[in-house]
């Protein structure tokens, strides 16, 4: 009787075994791969044109140092600034500026005009940084930018005060590009991302459940693999002066460098 209890329990136990389900083991959640981040920059820039410049001083009344020369108060309007630096300049050849009448010389300030141009179209040159085909894409589709531009002209006539003689007649104009001679410089930033990685966290996690372990035992599962896409930001500027506001900002800049060229034109003996 004891041996048939013995038995029994055994074959109860082997029976229990027999019916343990197996199960696959659990999946991992793969690593995800190293994300990549590239800042691209677009650089645009046109060629300059030339300072285009005309003086033409007459040899019959000859300019020496310490003559007088008085700036004409009814000529264009100068700021005290700019007023200040033909002072200096003038100075700085010799002459002698006064306000009294008996001066030698009478400066009058002919023209002084800031035209607007048509927007200039600067051209992409070779972007920087980009490896990717959708940061080349993104070029492509900026491969110029329009950038407002100016044109400023001076012209100065030197007159004799008592013969009233013309001494000298200069002219000068200069584009608010040329003047500034820099590129316009953009940039944009595009950085990989992972955009399944929730469908790979619900697949593993699906895949781990007891019923999907049973199903699975002794068969072979592919886990998906992450798939990258790239986010990419809005241009933005990094340097260079290319809008109406900004253009126009350097204009007093740009007439003080015309009247500093005009004047080293002048020849003083």
């Amino acid at each position: 009787m004891q041996k048939l209890s013995v038995l029994g329990i055994g074959i109860l136990f082997s029976s229990a075994c027999s019916f343990t389900p197996q199960l696959a083991p659990e999946l991992s959640v793969p690593n995800k791969p190293l994300l990549k981040k590239e800042i691209v920059f677009l650089t645009y820039n046109a060629e300059q044109s030339p300072l285009k410049i005309k003086s033409v001083q007459l040899p019959a009344h000859p300019i020496h140092q310490s003559d007088k020369v008085r700036i004409d108060s009814k000529s264009l309007q100068l700021t005290g600034e700019q007023k200040h630096n033909l002072e200096t300049l003038l100075t700085e050849k010799g002459l002698i500026v006064t306000d009294n009448n008996n001066a030698d010389y009478v400066l009058t300030v002919q023209q002084f005009s800031v035209n607007k141009q048509p927007d200039l179209e600067l051209p992409l040159i070779k972007p920087q940084g980009q490896t990717q085909q959708k940061a080349a894409n993104l070029a492509k589709a900026n491969s110029s930018i329009a950038c407002a531009n100016n044109e400023v002209k001076i012209s100065f006539r030197l007159n004799h005060r008592k013969s009233a003689d013309v001494v000298w007649i200069s002219q000068a104009g200069l584009s608010s590009h040329t003047y500034i001679n820099q590129p316009v410089v953009y940039k944009f930033t595009q950085q990989q991302i992972v955009t399944n990685e929730q469908n790979i966290l619900d697949f593993v996690r699906k895949q781990n459940t007891e019923e999907a372990r049973k199903e699975r035992f002794d068969k072979v599962v592919t886990i998906p693999q992450y798939q990258i896409g790239y986010n990419t930001s809005p241009l933005t500027k990094v340097s260079g002066i290319c809008s109406a506001q900004q253009v126009s900002s350097i204009t007093s800049e740009i007439e003080t460098h015309l009247i500093t060229e005009l004047i080293a034109k002048l020849k003083v003996q």
